[in-house]
């Protein structure tokens, strides 16, 4: 549809051979958002994220933008360093950017995404902050509230976790929730008994044989495979049939290549799958029998317990931030153990592998609870009533100027014979939807000028190096010519 208001979403990250939960979400969110926007991503670089989006039809423009990763870890001289960064090169290229474009909005992903929505702040333009993650909690974390506060029209947030560094006054007037979801086409919910064939024989899982699974995109300290490994040790004691499949990236290297000498010095080498990057994710959860989320930090949400439940599998987690409030809203809160108790840990998945029957019952149950919670149908109603909200507030074209009201002047203040100055006319507005269109198509213009000059631009620049190329040959030439006269 022509008349679709454009915006702007800016993702932090877009990792070339991996994609993380953040991306995830964030690409379904776009793709949701595109039937009531004329949506533009903006990544620092190619990557799984960019190429999914442009195979969904979403336009795409690579911008490098600075991250200010103290905001995630806020200390005293953040806003100095902030405006450090407000001179750089990159920003200035993305205000001006944004000063061409005018979209109707922009939203900004995670908190350390802090320029777009300065940028756009100081050109007037309305800033949506999408929070996925739990800013940490220390004695400067309010510096990172008031300047997300400060540079924002709304926050959406993808937990109550995620809320909770917000004060109460900013909860009520400001801050949204928007829970993550998935999409159904990814599920893949009639290939699960394929599926589940295929990869147990590739990974050489015996059929009386139980996989226990940990999932992190990138693997490193936070993430807990320590405490996978650990608890491994102490349920392959007491089941020797259970096998260990870890996927995921070496985010540390040396701490994951710790973890691999940890299972080869306990001489469980032969129960445990180290696959690296799964390009198959649904083929993965459905191979495994339980899946494990031992993560260190308070998540902001937690993609990889979401989407284990969503794929019918019983879920083990820490008790901590959004883990807890996923698996309470599925049912599970039993399976929640205190973070750091790797015995708990090993209790939990022993139950369950000891009682298939009742491993398989809970993670029907759990699936049929987060499927009405967090569904792509719960996610649908959720985001049309903010996207209607958006359009409302951020979309609608301003009001006409009016002429100023007319000034009595005092006796013998007009000019003797000097006419009376006509008031202007008022101009009709404009019907909401053909004023949309004429800013698109201003916007549009603009855009293409700006194209236009930068091209022009280039060109010169080719022209001016291969004049001075061609000038400092001639030169050489002619340097060469004069040695070899004089020799002569």
């Amino acid at each position: 549809m022509t008349d679709k208001a454009t915006i702007v979403l800016f993702s932090h990250v877009s990792n070339v051979r991996s994609i993380t939960g953040a991306e995830k979400l964030l690409l379904f969110f776009c793709r949701e958002l595109s039937p009531y926007f004329n949506c533009i991503l903006v990544a620092p670089q190619d990557g799984k994220l960019t190429r999914k989006a442009r195979l969904s039809g979403i336009d795409v423009h690579l911008m490098s933008i600075p991250l200010v990763y103290g905001m995630y870890t806020p200390y005293a001289g953040l806003e100095a360093d902030i405006r450090k960064f407000q001179d750089s090169k990159e920003n200035r290229e993305l205000s001006e950017w944004l000063a061409v474009l005018r979209p109707a909005f922009i939203i900004t992903s995670t908190c350390v995404h802090v320029l777009p929505a300065i940028a756009a702040k100081s050109l007037g333009i309305p800033v949506v902050w999408k929070i996925s993650e739990t800013i940490t909690d220390n004695e400067h974390t309010p510096i990172s509230v008031d300047i997300i506060h400060r540079n924002s029209d709304e926050i959406l947030v993808i937990s109550h976790t995620a809320a909770s560094c917000f004060p109460e006054d900013i909860r009520q007037s400001k801050v949204t929730h928007l829970p993550p979801s998935w999409n159904d086409a990814d599920i893949m919910l009639e290939a699960w008994s394929k599926l589940r064939g295929e990869r147990r024989r590739e990974l050489q899982i015996r059929p009386g044989e139980k996989l226990v699974g940990y999932i992190s995109s990138f693997i490193n300290k936070e993430k807990g495979l320590e405490h996978f490994v650990k608890m491994a040790v102490l349920v392959a004691a007491v089941h020797p049939e259970a096998r260990f499949m870890v996927i995921g990236t070496p985010g540390d290297k040396s701490y994951y290549e710790r973890c691999v000498r940890k299972v080869k010095l306990e001489g469980l080498n032969p129960h445990f799958k180290f696959i690296g990057y799964e390009e198959s994710l649904p083929a993965a959860y459905c191979a495994m029998d339980v899946l494990v989320v031992p993560s260190l930090i308070r998540e902001g949400f937690g993609m990889t317990a979401l989407e284990g439940l969503a794929f019918g599998k019983p879920v083990v987690a820490y008790s901590s931030g959004g883990l807890r409030e996923i698996l309470h809203a599925a049912g599970c809160a039993d399976y929640l153990v205190a973070a750091d108790d790797i015995d708990g840990l090993a209790g939990k998945v022993g139950m369950l592998l000891a009682n298939p029957e009742l491993a398989a019952a809970i993670g029907s149950q759990a699936r049929e609870r987060v499927v009405a919670a967090y569904g792509p149908a719960a996610y649908r109603v959720r985001l049309q009533g903010y996207a209607e909200r958006w359009n409302l507030r951020f979309c609608t074209a301003p009001p006409e100027p009016q002429a100023a009201p007319a000034v009595e002047l005092p006796p013998g203040g007009e000019a003797p014979g000097e006419p009376e100055a006509a008031a202007a006319p008022r101009r009709k507005g404009l019907p909401r939807r053909a004023a949309r269109l004429r800013r698109g198509k201003l916007r549009r213009g603009r855009l293409r000028r700006a194209k236009g000059r930068r091209r022009a631009e280039l060109k010169r620049r080719a022209r001016t190096a291969r004049r001075r190329s061609t000038a400092g040959k001639r030169r050489s030439a002619a340097r060469r010519s004069g040695r070899r006269r004089k020799a002569g």
